[in-house]
């Protein structure tokens, strides 16, 4: 007899946090699941973990795999799945023991294909912020008018930049596995700047139905020290293109609400310069200047900038800086404005 419900954890190099993870999934008071572990190619025995655990429970299957990244795991576990419904959790992430009894009762009460809980950020040893992951957004169910009215023309967007209206993650909801395999399978392997997105929004805007938990903080994302440092990720632009390509081919991009990917490549453009001047980038800094100069004419010649609305003067100087490949400003800019920012954390430290 299959189980009600799939829980796909993609595992690589989490051994630190990944018992305290597979615990607390195994800790659920809903038990009719299975949890699925993908070992995505670990090298730090995160491997043994999960074998040890399936040893435990036989609830608990392990795949391992060559490492294909997050999106190829997710893929290979949701293949594996059989559950009604299914969820992911990360590997160095946890739940609280009630979250998929909690989101179950309202996927059965109401029929909708999504639930949605709040999130607590913690770092290794202290809670960042609890709730607000959905900003603006009314806990409760929503129908498919209340979709196309509440949700969908701002779900990306919410006119302040920049602002989710839902939180492009894929951990803190559960969804229906049948439905799922068609947006999940959709993405592309190769995606992982913005790959919970490249699901998650397309599957959102296919719903008929959806309950969001507000104030009810099940699931606990840990920022890893790389997030919290901010590494340089030299491969960061080809990633963004990459994502680029996938949402202007989407279903997405020929809807109504298609003008919210607009403000998204903005921002992700603003993300991408930035990237290529973190402190960890050791390139020179003529090199710098081409690499942000070509993120400049990637955005300018996709037309994506040119009907930006942007209520803030920075914002909009920012953009126009772009346009005009004005690389020296943007980059003295963006250099003046962390070291602003570091002086103020110093002073609010004291």
């Amino acid at each position: 007899m299959n189980p009600k419900l799939s829980i796909i954890v993609p595992v690589y190099n989490v051994c630190r946090f990944l018992e305290i993870c597979v615990e607390s999934i195994l800790a659920q008071t809903f038990t009719d699941f299975e949890l699925i572990l993908v070992d995505d190619g670990s090298t730090d025995g995160s491997g043994v973990i999960c074998d040890r655990f399936a040893e435990l429970d036989n609830r608990i299957k392990v795949i391992h795999k060559e490492n294909g990244g997050v999106v190829s795991a997710r893929k290979t576990g949701l293949k594996t799945a059989r559950g009604i419904y299914a969820g992911y959790v990360d590997g160095d992430d946890r739940i609280e023991k009630t979250m998929y009894q909690e989101m179950i009762s309202y996927m059965d009460k109401y029929g909708c294909d999504l639930v949605m809980c709040d999130v607590e950020h913690n770092t290794s040893s202290k809670p960042l912020s609890t709730g607000g992951t959905h900003l603006g957004l009314k806990g409760g169910f929503y129908d498919r008018t209340r979709l196309e009215t509440e949700i969908f023309p701002n779900m990306l967007y919410t006119g302040e930049f920049y602002k989710f209206g839902v939180y492009p993650v894929i951990w803190n909801k559960l969804y229906r596995r049948d439905k799922l395999i068609k947006f999940q399978l959709d993405v592309y392997d190769g995606i992982n700047v913005g790959e919970d997105a490249a699901c998650v929004y397309p599957y959102i805007l296919s719903s008929n139905s959806m309950y969001f938990m507000e104030n009810r903080s099940l699931y606990h994302y840990r920022h890893s020290q790389n997030q919290m440092t901010a590494v340089f990720d030299k491969m960061h632009f080809e990633r963004f293109k990459l994502l680029y390509d996938f949402f202007i081919n989407s279903d997405f991009a020929a809807s109504p609400y298609a003008g919210q990917l607009d403000y998204y490549f903005a921002y992700l453009t603003k993300v991408a310069i930035s990237n290529e001047l973190r402190p960890l980038n050791t390139e020179p800094f003529k090199k710098k200047l081409r690499s942000i100069k070509e993120i400049c004419e990637f955005s300018s010649q996709n037309g994506f900038l040119s009907d930006l609305f942007l209520s803030s003067f920075i914002h909009r100087l920012y953009f126009k800086l772009v346009m005009k490949k004005n690389v020296l400003l943007l980059a003295a800019g963006i250099t003046v404005t962390r070291f602003i920012q570091k002086i103020s954390g110093e002073k609010n430290e004291k």
